[in-house]
């Protein structure tokens, strides 16, 4: 999304121009570029390039199937949550980076006062490997990312 000077807009700005706006017709000249609505794999992609990870390496460490990552990142498969969390601790991927993932999945953000969803905040805030943070899931009787036979 870009502003009238060709800057992108921040979702804050977004919603401050959709709430000043006096008709929807203002807010949907935004929405003239389809390419720049955030798609899950494009997103994945970029995280992957910042975080320096290929995909075997995504593969190998998150232990999902081979063909069906490879569908991921062409976009033919939207992952599910417990997935998709696995990728993002994978990634070492921030809070914000990985609600972000949750959220072009299709999936809830994470939300604090739902327990489990705060032990796996607790987890990315603490840079828990996928591995730690499963087992702390475990451990405080939430359910698991993947069963244990992966590890």
């Amino acid at each position: 999304m870009t502003g009238k000077h060709g800057k992108r807009l921040t979702t804050s700005q977004l919603l401050s121009f959709i709430k000043k706006s006096d008709n929807f017709g203002q807010v949907n000249t935004l929405f003239h570029d389809v390419e720049a609505q955030p798609v899950f794999c494009h997103f994945l992609y970029e995280l992957m390039e910042k975080y320096k990870i290929s995909s075997k390496d995504m593969i190998n460490a998150s232990g999902i199937e081979r063909s069906y990552f490879y569908h991921i990142l062409s976009g033919q498969k939207v992952p599910s949550r417990n997935i998709v969390l696995r990728i993002a601790l994978c990634l070492g991927a921030t809070l914000t980076e990985t609600n972000q993932l949750l959220r072009l999945s299709h999936q809830g953000a994470l939300y604090p006062k739902i327990r489990r969803d705060a032990a796996i905040i607790f987890a990315i805030e603490r840079k828990y490997t996928m591995q730690q943070a499963n087992e702390f899931l475990m451990r405080e009787h939430e359910q698991a990312l993947y069963k244990e036979e992966f590890s």
